[in-house]
């Protein structure tokens, strides 16, 4: 996640608090905050063009890796979808273990580094 006044990438989800927040989530935005400028604002967690591949519900991460069946165990039918074979992820930043009947793409955490332009150097 980007920040948008700062464009820093360390953004993190924030809590949900109040009427306005619990709106927005009817939408599936989430709060998040900027631990760089402060900012807080709200935002899919994932990019409108990446929801279609596999992606942690929790924190938005896409880059994930596969393990077996049997890691999973807190999810509803469970036991029916490792008979039916679906595939596993597990997401390592939140540790969260799932399945998913999405396409698997790995893309990796992008990570912004500012232009020559957008230096400061004293």
């Amino acid at each position: 996640m980007l920040c948008p006044k700062c464009h820093s990438g360390s953004c993190r989800s924030s809590q949900r608090r109040g009427i306005k927040d619990h709106f927005w989530s009817l939408f599936a935005l989430r709060p998040w905050r900027c631990r760089t400028c402060g900012i807080r604002f709200f935002a899919w967690t994932v990019p409108a063009q990446y929801f279609i591949y596999v992606h942690c519900a929790r924190c938005g991460n896409l880059d994930l890796q596969r393990v077996a069946r049997e890691r999973v165990s807190e999810e509803l039918f469970t036991g029916l979808k490792r008979a039916l074979h679906f595939p596993a992820y597990r997401c390592d930043p939140c540790r969260r273990r799932f399945f998913s009947l999405r396409p698997f793409r790995r893309i990796p955490a992008l990570r912004f580094e500012p232009s020559p332009t957008e230096t400061h150097d004293s």
